[in-house]
C-alpha cells in the first residue's frame, strides 16, 4: 500500500502503526508531515513546541521505517494534469499506479478525482 502524509499522520495519531508495516511512501511525506506538526503548534495551538518536536521525531522515525521511493516526475506531471490535482498529490497517485497498489489517503477530494482509475482507501477503511 502507498500512504500519503495525511494517512501516515492519522495512523500514528490513532496508534495504528501496524498498518504501516511494509507500506510505501515518498520522501515528500516527511516535508508534509513537518508542515502538519507546524500547523498543530503554530496555527491550531493543539501542541506546544516541545510536544510538536516529539511528534515530529516520531513521525520521521515512522517514515524512515517505510519503503521510501519516488515516481518518475514526468509521469507525475502528466498524472497531475490528467486528474487536475496538485503535483504533491500526484506523487502518491503515481506511486500507486506504478506499483499497481492501493493509495491510502484521508483527502476526500483526491479520492473522488482518482477513484475511477486508482484503488483508494482511508485508514479507517483498512
Amino acid at each position: 500500500m502507498i500512504f500519503d502524509a495525511s494517512s501516515i499522520f492519522v495512523a500514528v495519531k490513532n496508534k495504528k502503526l501496524r498498518i504501516l508495516k511494509n507500506a510505501m511512501t515518498s520522501q515528500l511525506a516527511k516535508y508534509e508531515l513537518g508542515n502538519v506538526v507546524w500547523k498543530e503548534v503554530n496555527l491550531h495551538k493543539t501542541l506546544n513546541y516541545d510536544e510538536g518536536l516529539e511528534l515530529l521525531q516520531l513521525l520521521m522515525k515512522v517514515v524512515d521505517k517505510m519503503d521510501v521511493t519516488e515516481p518518475d516526475y514526468e509521469e507525475t506531471l502528466e498524472t497531475a494534469c490528467r486528474y487536475g490535482i496538485t503535483f504533491y498529490d500526484a506523487v502518491y497517485v503515481q506511486l500507486a499506479v506504478d506499483n499497481s497498489d492501493v493509495l491510502v489517503t484521508e483527502d476526500n477530494k483526491l479520492k473522488k478525482k482518482i477513484r475511477k482509475d486508482v484503488n483508494v482507501l482511508s485508514v479507517d477503511e483498512l
